[in-house]
C-alpha cells in the first residue's frame, strides 16, 4: 500500500505501481522506479549519487508544480524510502536523518541506510 510523504510524493512497491485502478484514484501523474537509481552488489544495493541527487532535484521541482508522483522499487523498503528521504531534505531544507525519520513516520516500513546517507556529502 502506497503511503503519502506530502501531498504531492507517495512511495510504493511494484504492485503499487501497477494498480492502475488506485493510480487513478489518486490521481498520480508520474511514476519513478528507484530501482534504476542503485547498482546491484551480491545481495545489496548502492545508490548512483549523481542520479539520486538529480532525481531529488526533479521531485522538488515538480511537486511545486503540484505533480503527483508514486516512487517505488520492487518492495519500497528501501530504495524507495531513502529517494523519498533526499527529496524531503531538499524540499524541506531538513538534515539527512531529520529527513530520514519524518519519510519513517509517514512510511513505517522503511528500512534504514545510514551508509547511503554518508554517500551524499
Amino acid at each position: 500500500m502506497m503511503d503519502w510523504i506530502d501531498e504531492w510524493i507517495a512511495v510504493g512497491s511494484l504492485l503499487d505501481s501497477e494498480n492502475v485502478d488506485e493510480l487513478k484514484e489518486d490521481n498520480i501523474d508520474i511514476i519513478i522506479d528507484a530501482r534504476v537509481l542503485f547498482d546491484r552488489h551480491g545481495f545489496g544495493y548502492t545508490p548512483i549519487i549523481e542520479k539520486v541527487l538529480k532525481v531529488g532535484e526533479v521531485l522538488t521541482c515538480i511537486s511545486n508544480m503540484k505533480v503527483k508522483v508514486l516512487i517505488h522499487c520492487l518492495w519500497g523498503i528501501d530504495r524507495t524510502p531513502f529517494i523519498a528521504m533526499v527529496y524531503v531534505a531538499r524540499k524541506y531544507n531538513k538534515k539527512s536523518t531529520d529527513a530520514y525519520a519524518y519519510v519513517k513516520e509517514k512510511h513505517p516500513g522503511t528500512v534504514y541506510h545510514w551508509d547511503w546517507i554518508k554517500m551524499l556529502k
